[in-house]
């Protein structure tokens, strides 16, 4: 019987260390971002969705994101878009990431994703319901990727892979 609590132990304890061999390094950040957009809690927390009534932008709003779409072009820096599109409602800033075992990157500049949000029927940050426009930003702050979501009369622009 102590010999088999033995060979459990052992082949338990061998496991155990093939296992920790195979766990990733961590990933950690290598910068805080310079430019934070608006965080979605704050938007959702303007908004009168907590209270279970849609959000619907302002016609003016509306007619900015969508009526200034189809001037949006591929490599097109940050603050043009901003000038187009107004301010987004809320978005992202990806600091560039590397492994705890790897040197940090020379390029410590930041990503974004940002929303410009037409309709939203609920707090769900990323529903398929939401009438939206998504675009998603190079480190060198220019426009990767346009997409827009529930509104037939505009077309996706670039792609998600581009630049980064």
């Amino acid at each position: 019987m102590k010999r088999l609590s033995f060979l459990i132990l052992f082949i338990a304890a061998t496991c155990g260390v093939f296992a920790a061999q195979n766990v990733p390094p961590a990933v950690t950040p290598h910068v805080h971002c310079a430019v934070e957009p608006p965080h979605y809690d704050g938007w959702y927390q303007q908004t009168r969705l907590p209270f279970g009534e849609p959000y619907v932008a302002a016609s003016k709003r509306k007619h900015q994101i969508v009526g200034s779409y189809h001037r949006l072009k591929v490599q097109m820096p940050m603050d043009e878009v901003e000038r187009l599109l107004g301010k987004p409602d809320f978005g992202r800033a990806r600091a560039p990431v590397h492994l705890a075992t790897t040197p940090e990157p020379t390029d410590a500049r930041c990503s974004y994703d940002l929303a410009y949000i037409v309709r939203k029927n609920g707090g769900n940050m990323v529903d398929t319901e939401d009438v939206a426009v998504y675009l998603s930003f190079s480190r060198d702050a220019k426009l990767l990727w346009a997409t827009p979501q529930n509104l037939p009369t505009l077309k996706e622009l670039g792609s998600p892979a581009e630049g980064n």
